[in-house]
Order: C-alpha cells, then structure tokens, then sequence
C-alpha cells in the first residue's frame, strides 16, 4: 500500500456519530479514490462504525440509571397539592405557565441544538470533502507528473534515435560522396591514362613517318647518284 498524504483544513470538535455517519456516506459514494485510498477509508468507517455502537452501549447503560431531570420535574408537579379556592387556582395557572414556558424554552432550546448540529454536520462534511478532495487532486498532479516524465523521456529517446538516424544518413550521403568522388578521380585518370597512351602511339606514329620519309628521299638520292656515275661512265668509253 502507497503513503496516504495530506493536510489539515480545519479543526472543530465533532461528535463520533457524526463523523462516523460522513465516513460512512463518503466511503459509499462514488469518490473516485483508488483501491488503496478505498481501502484505507473502508477500514476507517469500520473503526469508527465499532467505536459508535460502544459508545451507544455505554450511553444506554448509564441512562437507566440516571433520570432526566425533566421526568422529575413532572413528577413533582404531578404530586404537588394546591392550596384552596382562588389561590389554589391562581397556583394551578401559574404552575401551568411556568411548564408551558418551560416547553417552549426546551423547544427552543432543541431547534437551536438541531440547528447547531446540522450546521456542524454540514462543516465537518465539507471539511471531510475538501480533505478528499485535496487528496483526489494531489493524487490527479502526481500521475500528471508521471505522464509527464514518461511523456518526455519518450521523446527524449525518439530525438536521440532521430539524431543517430540522422547521424547515419549523413555518414551514408558522405560515404557516397566519397565513392563518387574515388570513381570520378579513377576515371578520369583512366581518361588520362589512355589519352597518354594515344598521344605516345601518334608521336610514334610520326616519328615512324617522319623516318620513312626521311629514308625515301636518302634513298632517291642515292639512286641519282648512281644514275649520273653510270652515265659519266658511258660517256668516258665513248670518248675513249
């Protein structure tokens, strides 16, 4: 079982059955208090349900033996001999107003007790409801601030997985940046690779013509010169 908390509104003395009755009826009601808040009132309505029916015990034994002081009175005014004639009569009527306004006093007297208690009554109800519901409240702000912590270390949780997320997302864009950039790199020294080779085969390529051309015209000389020693030759027979 939780600790029950709380804090006092009010005090005035009340009597047992009367906060027996409130207990009672609270704990009957449709409070909205939690198993173990209902639990703990249902014990004390208990307690002082036994404690109420006690007292009432010890009430009824002690009246039977004492006599109401009203019943004396009474009795006294039942055993009581008037005197003769006028006086007598004079007696009986004043006797009679005295007990008249004896009645009415104690009337009185009962509606301003009645009064008093039901307005007492009322006090100690709305004392025992505002206690509740103070309690119900602080109960109602103590779940809130649960939800409440719950709620945000939810979140807290969600922002931290959306940052790794994120986290990984970027490390995977700059990952793929990488292999572009390593691939664009590598092609194009590729490109420079075969754009070397070509340029060497076609220097290749003129240099080899440039030595054919170069040995076409050695040999066309050389063949003129033989060409006019054969003929300086021919001419030297002839003369000769």
């Amino acid at each position: 079982m939780k600790t029950v908390t709380g804090r006092v509104i009010s005090a005035e003395p009340v009597s047992l059955s009367t906060a027996a009755n409130i207990l009672s009826k609270f704990v009957s009601s449709k409070n909205g208090a939690s198993q173990d808040v209902g639990a703990y009132l249902r014990r004390a309505s208990d307690a002082f349900t036994e404690l109420k029916s006690f007292h009432r015990e010890i009430n009824s034994s002690s009246s039977k033996e004492k006599k109401p002081k009203s019943d004396a009175r009474s009795e006294l005014n039942r055993n009581a001999e008037p005197e003769g004639g006028a006086k007598g009569i004079d007696g009986m009527v004043e006797k009679q107003e005295v007990k008249e306004k004896l009645e009415e006093q104690q009337k009185s007297e009962k509606r301003k007790e009645k009064k008093k208690k039901k307005s007492k009554t009322k006090k100690e109800e709305d004392v025992v409801e505002e206690e509740v519901r103070v309690k119900l409240e602080e109960e109602q702000r103590s779940e809130e601030r649960k939800e409440k912590k719950k709620k945000s270390k939810k979140k807290k949780e969600e922002d931290v997985v959306a940052v790794k997320v994120e986290e990984k997302l970027e490390e995977e864009q700059r990952s793929e940046e990488r292999k572009e950039k390593k691939k664009k790199s590598k092609k194009k020294k590729e490109e420079d690779v075969v754009a070397e080779e070509v340029k060497v085969k076609l220097e290749e390529e003129q240099r080899s013509e440039e030595r054919k051309e170069k040995k076409r015209k050695s040999n066309g000389e050389t063949g003129s010169e033989e060409r006019q020693s054969k003929k300086r030759r021919k001419s030297k027979e002839i003369d000769g």
